[in-house]
């Protein structure tokens, strides 16, 4: 890759950009980690069923999702300060009219366009960071723009924990909206010009393809559970977004200047290095949601002890990548990449033996080895993706990783669902064929919790009631632990196969990656506003 010079910007004017994109990222994680805590209280607000209320969830993953393969195009047409203000902008009004929303309507329409603008933000500020800093300070670029990562879910969850017990749900979006709304002042205010790709015209057709590949597949995954994954309109939905996305991967390899540039896939380190993106983000976007209905459903915890369970390991977060940014640019990111792979599995095939008795202290230990391999994989993994390409094709880079990682976001929790599901099904089968309802040792169990019922007080006529609602309860507590013990060997296994590309990045076979893009294109540097100041020289 050509390591000329690859901004214009000044060392006051660079860190000046990396706290005003950090304010939106910061802005956006906090919104993201909020989102599943008003789902009780939005149902009772806005009489809404359970079977409708994903929809808040998932608006917001289609929006954000097909907007994001557009960032490439959108940053060429009106130049990265102008996408970064408009993003932020139209974040900072979808959260605002969410929190005003007077019906279900309403609210779905402006999370859609919550989720349209404000998944530009992580996408664009990545690409913006690895342009900004000379080559030697990139790992630590990279290291920063997942800093929003660590500030949002510590603060987020435990905000608004405490202000859900005593407000409505509207406060969740309300205390988002000064932050974002200082944060887009100060951007257009202070935020220097920033270099511009090169403009290409839109690709309708591309567009459109993508467009209905991801609502279909999304809308699948988020009722496939609920209709069951055999019924026949999940199987449609999934072949007409089958079907779609053949047609757009056709049309963007046929087009000179595609909405997403696939062929930057044909550079084999940056293929490797989206494999191993898809693989881990998979596995860490599972584990996000999943870990709260392990420790609430299973080992009992309230919410608020959750909360507080999840905090150091965001704070661990936060300093691990920062360092392991830096550290990036100092030693091969390999290196880094498979260690925390190793830490990764190690500690989820470590914590497969889990039962009921787990205590936070215990989980809490887990989420902070479990986020620490995180913080290790993740920045140099990015930083070895962009090395592999020309500083010209970065935004194209950022826009197809960008789509990666949103479809991987929306398939990892979908996946673990249903293998727990299944599993927890066949371990209930199992339970039911080794112990017969008129079996020895299921007649004595049941004995037992007569017994004690009895011995307790219970009135005689309650006592069989009671104790089969015990034994029932003891038999799923037995099958979800097998299932959570069975969930947590299978993001182990995925943590070791994903050694295998991390691997194959650094291969000394590949050659120098050169993809088959046209060269022609250019940079330019986006016309200064009256509100702008000039880019230190």
């Amino acid at each position: 890759m050509d390591d000329s010079a690859s901004t214009h910007l000044g060392l006051r004017d660079r860190w000046l950009t990396a706290g005003l994109l950090g304010i939106g990222l910061v802005t956006f994680a906090i919104s993201a980690s909020m989102t599943n805590l008003i789902l009780p209280k939005l149902m009772t607000s806005m009489r809404v069923e359970l079977y409708h209320i994903h929809w808040v969830v998932t608006a917001f993953s289609i929006a954000r999702t097909i907007t994001i393969p557009a960032l490439g195009w959108m940053s060429g047409r009106v130049g990265p300060r102008a996408l970064y203000l408009i993003s932020l902008g139209g974040f900072t009004f979808g959260m605002l009219g969410a929190s005003l929303a007077w019906d279900w309507t309403s609210l779905l329409f402006f999370r859609i366009i919550t989720g349209a603008c404000g998944g530009l933000i992580p996408p664009l500020s990545m690409a913006i960071f690895y342009q900004i800093f000379p080559p030697n300070q990139r790992g630590m670029a990279l290291g920063l723009s997942l800093m929003g990562w660590s500030i949002g879910p510590a603060i987020g969850p435990l905000t608004g924990g405490y202000l859900l017990e005593f407000a409505s749900w509207r406060v969740a979006y309300v205390i988002i909206v000064p932050l974002s709304g200082i944060g887009l002042m100060a951007a257009w205010l202070l935020l220097p010009p920033l270099k511009r790709p090169e403009r290409r015209a839109l690709d309708v057709y591309g567009l459109l393809s993508i467009a209905i590949a991801v609502t279909t597949y999304l809308i699948a995954l988020s009722q496939g559970r609920r209709e069951g994954w055999e019924s026949q309109g999940i199987i449609v939905l999934l072949a007409v977004s089958a079907v779609s996305a053949v047609v757009f991967i056709v049309i963007e390899l046929r087009r000179p200047q595609p909405l997403v540039e696939l062929r930057l896939l044909a550079s084999p380190p940056f293929l490797m290095a989206v494999v191993v993106m898809y693989l881990t983000t998979m596995t860490f976007r599972s584990t996000g949601p999943m870990m709260p209905v392990l420790m609430q459903r299973l080992l009992g915890f309230e919410p608020l002890l959750v909360a507080w369970t999840m905090l150091p390991s965001q704070i661990i977060y936060g300093l691990v990548v920062l360092a392991t940014g830096r550290l990036s640019d100092r030693v091969s990111p390999t290196v880094l990449v498979v260690s925390g792979l190793v830490i990764y599995a190690g500690a989820f095939i470590g914590f497969s033996n889990l039962t009921i008795w787990t205590t936070s202290l215990t989980v809490s230990l887990f989420l902070v080895v479990r986020f620490t391999a995180e913080g290790l994989i993740v920045s140099p993994n990015n930083l070895t993706a962009m090395r592999a390409l020309p500083e010209h094709q970065v935004m194209m880079a950022a826009g197809l990783i960008g789509l990666m990682r949103s479809v991987a976001n929306t398939l990892g929790p979908a996946v673990a669902s249903v293998l727990w599901d299944q599993d927890y099904s066949r371990h209930i089968q199992h339970i039911a064929e080794r112990s017969p309802a008129d079996s020895f040792a299921f007649v004595a169990a049941l004995k037992q919790f007569q017994d004690s019922l009895v011995w307790l007080g219970e009135g005689a006529f309650q006592v069989p009631v009671k104790s089969l609602a015990l034994m029932g309860r003891l038999l799923h507590t037995e099958a979800s632990t097998a299932a959570w013990q069975s969930y947590f060997l299978w993001n182990g296994a995925l943590g070791l196969i994903a050694i295998i590309p991390s691997l194959l990045v650094a291969n000394r076979l590949w050659r120098r990656a050169r993809t088959p893009v046209p060269e022609a294109e250019t940079e330019t540097v986006e016309p200064t506003t009256a509100l702008s100041r000039p880019a230190a020289r």
